[in-house]
């Protein structure tokens, strides 16, 4: 079977689909190594970090219509414009959330009343500046966390702006396949951010029952009415026993990477044809996904990097703020997961040179 898998980072999809005896085609922003040796084929295309993805189509329609894929999967990428979206929707067979529950969940004030409907707690919004306490500048459709600020005078205000109310806690992430109300709990995670941001900088897996029970009733809360199927996502924030629903990610999510020993592609393709089936655990070990960004420009080319490292770039400059590379770590505790991957930044030290890791920013506590 062909599958189409586009996302701003295709690389882990491309390998699980791989895996899974899927024959790929990766349509991803960066074209690293990685993401070329777990294809078929590989379209480079920028346009999925751009502002204005549907003006930037052709070239990918040309390329899926050569391709005749069976199926196409999303990653990040297409949440933000809604026209790109349905052109793909209803040029290609998309196994994913229809254009109408994307617009519908990723529209902040709408998310906020369901919420509220049915006894989830959220964050307030705002569609003006508000002027006391704390809260976030976001922009809504966008994802990673590049776009979210603290709020502030100097914030640039555009039409997609809007205004999250600060909420305390510990950042987590909750992976699940769905189909209308069933749904199976993947797994809980941490997310990463950087510092001094909000950038999305990678995941751990967590393993604290008050926390997987919670997500439990948080999924049961609020999927009947949202109408998502296949594999998504939810941001939200874990405070003194509680969960506040951040943000839903109606597509696939980066945190697969921790359990890529289940068939999530196969899953996630049941789910879309109607099908939930039982995904058989394994993640009682405890695991670590790190995104490394540049804190300075960096020439990838000059560099050796080891098959250890995972999203390897192919080479060429790399400007500050992007990301380098990831690392991965799976071990019997968090202990164990941190110490090797400090591990792996010293060999990483003693390769490259410390002047070089230190303009490297590798988000391993």
């Amino acid at each position: 079977m062909r599958l189409a898998v586009l996302s701003q980072s295709a690389r882990i999809y491309s390998q699980m689909a791989q895996q899974e005896g899927f024959s790929v085609l990766a349509v991803d922003a960066f074209a690293d190594n990685d993401t070329q040796q777990s294809a078929t084929l590989v379209y480079h295309w920028p346009g999925l970090c751009g502002p204005d993805v549907n003006n930037e189509m052709s070239g990918l329609m040309e390329v899926l219509d050569s391709f005749k894929p069976d199926a196409v999967l999303l990653g990040s990428g297409f949440e933000a414009d809604q026209a790109a979206y349905v052109k793909l929707f209803t040029r290609h067979a998309v196994f994913g959330n229809t254009p109408e529950t994307v617009a519908r969940v990723k529209n902040p004030q709408w998310l906020k009343i369901y919420c509220d409907a049915h006894g989830v707690q959220s964050p307030r919004i705002a569609t003006q500046k508000p002027v006391e306490g704390r809260w976030l500048h976001k922009q809504a459709g966008q994802c990673g966390g590049m776009h979210v600020q603290d709020c502030s005078p100097a914030a640039i205000v555009t039409a997609k702006s809007y205004w999250q109310a600060f909420q305390p806690g510990q950042a987590v992430g909750i992976l699940f396949v769905a189909h209308q109300q069933a749904f199976t709990l993947i797994g809980v995670h941490a997310l990463k951010q950087r510092a001094g941001s909000y950038a999305y900088a990678g995941v751990k897996r967590l393993h604290d029952p008050g926390l997987t029970v919670a997500a439990t009733e948080l999924l049961q809360a609020v999927l009947p009415g949202l109408g998502l199927i296949g594999i998504n996502s939810i941001d939200a924030i874990w405070h003194e026993g509680e969960l506040h629903l951040i943000e839903v990610n109606p597509r696939l999510s980066a945190s697969m990477r921790l359990y890529a020993g289940l068939p999530l592609t196969k899953a996630h393709m049941d789910s879309c044809n109607g099908n939930i089936m039982p995904l058989q655990q394994h993640t009682k070990t405890h695991a670590c996904h790190c995104i490394a960004y540049a804190r300075q420009e960096i020439n990838a080319s000059h560099l050796d990097f080891p098959d250890w490292l995972e999203d390897r770039p192919s080479g060429g400059m790399i400007a500050a703020g992007l990301p380098v590379c990831s690392l991965y770590a799976e071990g019997d505790s968090d202990r164990e997961v941190l110490q090797a991957l400090q591990d792996k930044k010293t060999r990483l030290e003693k390769l490259w040179g410390t002047y070089v890791c230190n303009r490297i920013e590798f988000n391993i506590h």
